[in-house]
């Protein structure tokens, strides 16, 4: 008969193992097409992450159905931390008011585990445009009432949004021009067809280092580090803090000591110097919570936080 101090020692090790069973092959899914953004985000952290969990740790693209395929998919999973989903908070904090008849509650299927950067956004207009701020753009707006243009990549998406965050916080009147993709926006933008957009700092750099493209203000709390000298949308008077942030999360009723691991090993891969700079190249920045609770927080602030910049901006579910 095994001694009551030695069966509690063999309970609470095998306690702890079982708390820290990390599964042999883990799926990081991408929502979205293979080879973008998104793409690049989740194979950096993956190809460091397997090492530390000793875990085999893959990506898998599912896209389609703006995210709901990929979603679903994770959102039906086993709570094991078998298959985790590459998220962009402000695309999910605003699904639940642009769609309708969604298969899954974004706030209740699924656990936030933590953030891993976020990539400031940048407004740009075309040279032609007689502003060199974003006072005297808003003014130049004012004075052409539906005159100016912006390049977006579809109603609801993350661009959209910010624009539709600019037009509240500022009141001017300006024209909706929908792209299937930011890359053709910016494309247009260069040529004149479109006067201003507002997009992540990586598609327009290299326009902007030519000086096809002037940036006028980025949309974070604080600079980008990829454009130093171009102030933020808070310094310029306009209270706006607007970046896209990219992060993971699991399906819903995982335990608490798995997503504690999975949290603090994540931190330790937005800590390598070599991840730091990968991502520094693409103009992203390493943005990492304290805690999940923390995170949670912040995606269930930001779905309230969206549905009333939804509201504002008039648009309406599909």
């Amino acid at each position: 008969m095994m001694r009551p101090l030695a069966a509690l020692l063999f309970l609470l090790a095998a306690s702890h193992a079982a708390a820290q069973a990390i599964p042999k092959q883990m799926r990081i899914i991408v929502p979205y097409a293979a080879g973008g953004s998104s793409d690049f985000v989740a194979r950096t952290v993956a190809e460091r992450l397997g090492p530390l969990l000793g875990s085999n740790v893959l990506v898998e693209a599912r896209p389609g159905g703006n995210t709901i395929i990929g979603t679903e998919a994770v959102v039906k999973s086993a709570p094991d931390g078998s298959m985790l989903l590459l998220v962009g908070i402000q695309t999910y904090s605003a699904q639940p008011h642009l769609m309708k008849n969604m298969p899954y509650d974004v706030a209740r299927d699924l656990t936030p585990i933590n953030n891993v950067i976020v990539s400031p956004l940048v407004l740009s207009v075309h040279p032609g445009v007689p502003a060199k701020n974003v006072q005297e753009l808003v003014a130049y707006a004012k004075a052409n009432p539906g005159k100016v243009n912006f390049g977006s990549a579809g109603v609801g998406n993350t661009l959209h949004l910010a624009v539709s965050q600019f037009v509240a916080k500022t009141g001017v009147k300006i024209v909706d021009v929908p792209y299937k993709g930011a890359s053709q926006a910016v494309v247009d933008l260069i040529a004149g067809n479109i006067q201003m957009m507002i997009d992540l700092v990586t598609t327009p750099l290299p326009h902007i280092q030519s000086g096809r493209l002037r940036p006028l203000a980025t949309t974070w709390e604080k600079r980008a580090s990829a454009l130093p000298n171009v102030p933020t949308m808070i310094e310029q008077g306009v209270d706006m803090n607007f970046g896209s942030m990219i992060g993971l999360m699991g399906p819903a009723n995982m335990p608490r000591d798995l997503v504690h691991r999975l949290h603090a090993d994540i931190a330790r891969v937005m800590a390598m110097r070599e991840v730091k700079d990968a991502f520094g190249k693409q103009a992203m920045e390493p943005l990492t919570f304290p805690s999940p609770d923390a995170y949670k927080a912040t995606f269930h602030a930001e779905i309230e936080s969206m549905g009333r910049l939804v509201k504002a901006a008039g648009i309406q579910p599909q």
